[in-house]
């Protein structure tokens, strides 16, 4: 017993330890005093746990708590009240972080589990992170407009309420009003209609959100770091919002400029990082898949990298561009993929049915030109739902990503540097076959 409650001591101490040493720092990095540091944060845990053991081991009661919380909240609050007059400044994050320290530390000594422990120190872990990230925060906040946040939250409120409300049911298109009364039109097909269960709203918009928030990640960091940090760095980053968008882009600025070696690895990076998140994507929608498509997939992946290290190896001095991305938070582009998914879905289940395995690999190959987000969803789920058998799912993700690519080569020979679109051609090309010989082991 008395060692659990040594062991509680010292977790409180370190929690404000862990805060209390950003604290610190960050006054020795602005040389301006505030009122708490790391021993004054150690301080503040060891008040907040003593409070609460207190307060329930020798009275049974949770007012003793509630005084001793009281009394702090009095004292930090005038504490700031008199360094914002003498100082002049006004911000609270020392002030809140004390609380912060003070009720985690707290809720260690009130703990009967370790579930609120694990909880107490995730949130002190997250909140020195918060802290230490301030300067990146606050670029980041800067370079987002308006629009982009009001999109967000749009985009957010649509995702919260909306998906917990859809049914999560596979209907098929004789069950969608007015598409029932059109296909009662034509008798024949019926029977044909009626295998396509799968229109799920709840799903279809789940992987809308899915998708959505993969780019959110990727446009995310790329505002933080800044949209001029080199190429290399910004292709990568850039990728997981759109490959397709990096390639044009770097394909238009590359003309007219003599070093066209940086545009080259760019192109190439943003596709390598694509088959990347496509793997991600087969991880999350059906795991079972990832091995399989790790061989063909996985084989490009590295490839490209591969061929981007070694070009890099060549390559003059660097000049940084700006990659022009569209910010992924808006409604109209989700709701499109959202619906260009459902086509997907209905599309590939009925060449499924009428052509077999072969309608699966047209209607990836016809997929991969637009986009392999959508496809590289749908082949998963199917698979996952039996329809078809993992070898097909991967080829036909294989093959769509191949399409995919194919139309990126084709966007740098028409678009950029004549230059860079020839050494484009010959590592997609070099990519392409790496990805489709090793088919031949599946």
């Amino acid at each position: 017993m008395e060692v659990n409650i040594l062991f509680d001591f010292l977790l409180a101490l370190g929690i404000g330890a862990i805060i209390g040493l950003e604290r610190e720092i960050q006054q020795q990095h602005e040389k301006e005093k505030d009122f708490a540091g790391i021993r004054t944060f150690i301080l503040i845990s060891i008040l907040g746990f003593l409070s609460a053991f207190i307060s329930i081991r020798l009275f049974d009661s949770i007012i003793t708590f509630i005084i001793a919380f009281a009394v702090f909240a009095l004292f930090i609050s005038t504490a700031y009240v008199i360094l914002a007059l003498k100082k002049g400044k006004f911000g609270t994050t020392t002030e809140i972080a004390a609380f912060i320290a003070f009720l985690l530390s707290a809720a260690v000594a009130f703990d009967i589990t370790n579930n609120m422990k694990l909880v107490a120190v995730g949130v002190a872990v997250i909140v020195a992170s918060l802290l230490v990230l301030k300067r990146k925060l606050h670029k980041f906040a800067g370079g987002i407009k308006i629009v982009e946040v009001y999109a967000a939250i749009k985009m957010a409120v649509i995702s919260i309420i909306i998906l917990p409300l859809l049914p999560n049911y596979n209907y098929t298109l004789l069950e969608i009003p007015i598409v029932d009364k059109i296909v009662g039109l034509f008798p024949k097909i019926i029977p044909i209609v009626e295998q396509l269960d799968v229109f799920n709203p709840f799903k279809i918009w789940l992987m809308v959100v899915f998708i959505t928030g993969l780019s959110f990640i990727g446009y995310i960091l790329i505002k933080s770091i800044g949209m001029n940090k080199g190429i290399k760095l910004t292709s990568i980053l850039g990728a997981l919002v759109s490959s397709t968008a990096v390639t044009v882009s770097l394909s238009d600025k590359s003309k007219g400029k003599k070093v066209y070696t940086p545009f080259v690895i760019g192109i190439v990076l943003a596709s390598s990082i694509m088959f990347v998140r496509v793997l991600i994507e087969i991880i999350v929608v059906n795991p079972s898949l990832f091995h399989l498509a790790l061989i063909p997939i996985g084989g490009m992946a590295i490839t490209g990298l591969l061929v981007s290290f070694l070009f890099s190896k060549f390559m003059k001095q660097e000049k940084d561009e700006r990659i022009d991305l569209k910010s992924p938070f808006a409604i109209g582009p989700g709701i499109k993929f959202g619906l260009f998914f459902a086509f997907i879905l209905v599309i590939s289940k009925l060449l499924f049915i009428l052509f077999g395995n072969s309608g699966i690999f047209i209607a990836a190959l016809v997929s991969g030109l637009a986009d392999v987000d959508a496809i590289t969803l749908t082949l998963a789920s199917l698979a996952a739902g039996g329809t078809v058998s993992a070898v097909v799912a991967v080829l036909g993700i294989t093959i769509a990503v191949a399409s995919n690519t194919v139309v990126k080569a084709g966007i740098a020979m028409v678009m950029a540097d004549k230059r860079v679109g020839k050494w484009v051609a010959i590592i997609f090309a070099l990519i392409l076959a790496v990805g489709l010989g090793v088919l031949l082991f599946l």
